[in-house]
């Protein structure tokens, strides 16, 4: 139970302040906590400078000489909760739970990590090139870190993700990639009463266009089109001149979204009301995590690994998107779903629980030992 008890002291270090995707002091400080603990053990570490928007990342390496690695090692340091959460709700805990914002997504993760790589032999140690990648910005897309992880994967032979496993413990296989589209629909404005006939109404238009692009869902085959945002005019007696809508969309395999672009790109094109304009611009994305040959090859290292750490492993396809995808679309095998299970992510009741703590950190440890 030592481990176990030195676990959850770090935990409530790491927790126990603001650390939200736009608070770059929160996340620097957080780098600097596994900065201290990895150099405690003799790993070579930097913060890794991805600009001024966000913290800093933290790599670690017990090889700084490598310029490839066994296995890379990575999660997230930021949260998705606002300044003054963990005020609001400080570290507890409740019978076999931890309750403390961004305590399983993902600093559980992050502190598993560090406790597989302490605890390992330094026999396997020496023998492998171990890198771990922190970076600052997740829950906003990583947006400026993918690049760093994409390139750092591509140095690795596969990758560990530290993202909390599922409330049932599954560890997970594939991840469906994410595009969002915004689109904007330009018209003009005129009386609703008086001259109703002068305007080019962008409300109708956004609305014959997303009739049309719901139809692109292909849900047998993995693909989503769902409008989730929409806005439109500015005053209840106008004809509306303005009009945007949000569409979240998900797939199996890059190729899909690919497809799917240019019949988005062509719905766009067409005149939906004359006089009415519009525009599409992509968001945000994140590239699919397959499940391939190569990730099976992994799936039964994992199980191999949770088997002598007293588990069988469980594994899920998940809907969400992760940095997992990074490493996938690095060409390297990679699992997600490696940190310690719970539940309630992004939200007031998120909890980790304290009986998945010592087998995830053995798993991840066996994980190591049989490379």
């Amino acid at each position: 139970m030592a481990l176990v008890e030195d676990y959850i002291r770090d935990l409530k270090e790491i927790t126990s302040f603001d650390s939200g995707s736009r608070n770059t002091e929160g996340v620097a400080r957080a780098a600097s906590i596994m900065k201290r603990h990895y150099d405690s053990i003799g790993f070579a570490t930097k913060f890794v400078d991805l600009g001024s928007a966000v913290g800093p990342g933290l790599f670690a390496t017990n090889k700084p000489d490598a310029d490839h690695y066994d296995i890379l090692l990575n999660a997230h340091l930021d949260t998705v909760f606002p300044d003054g959460t963990a005020a609001k709700r400080p570290f507890r805990i409740e019978g076999d739970r931890i309750y403390a914002p961004g305590c399983m997504d993902c600093k559980g993760g992050v502190v598993a990590f560090f406790y597989a790589l302490k605890t390992l032999p330094s026999d396997v140690t020496n023998r492998l090139s171990i890198a771990v990648a922190c970076n600052p910005d997740e829950e906003s897309g990583s947006v400026y870190s993918h690049e760093w992880l994409s390139s750092l994967a591509a140095q690795c032979d596969r990758a560990l993700v530290g993202e909390p496993g599922r409330p049932d413990d599954s560890l997970i296989q594939s991840r469906k990639g994410i595009r969002g589209y915004v689109v904007k629909f330009h018209g003009k404005a005129s009386h609703a009463g008086n001259h109703p006939e002068e305007g080019r109404d962008a409300n109708i238009a956004l609305m014959k266009f997303t009739l049309e692009a719901y139809k692109l869902n292909d849900l047998a085959h993995g693909v989503s089109v769902s409008p989730t945002v929409m806005q439109g005019g500015s005053i209840r007696n106008a004809i509306s001149d303005a009009s945007e809508i949000y569409l979240d969309t998900r797939f199996l395999r890059d190729p899909q979204i690919e497809k799917l672009d240019r019949e988005l790109r062509e719905l766009v094109s067409r005149t939906w009301v004359d006089g009415v304009t519009a525009e599409l611009t992509i968001d945000h994305g994140r590239p699919a995590m397959p499940k391939t040959e190569k990730t099976e090859e992994l799936i039964r290292l994992v199980n191999q690994a949770a088997k002598m750490a007293g588990f069988d492993a469980k594994w899920v396809d998940a809907g969400g998107g992760s940095d997992a995808a990074y490493m996938a679309a690095a060409g390297i095998p990679a699992v997600d779903g490696c940190g310690p299970a719970g539940d309630g992510a992004h939200s007031p009741n998120e909890y980790l629980r304290i009986d998945t703590i010592e087998e995830r950190i053995s798993m991840i440890r066996n994980v190591l030992t049989l490379l």
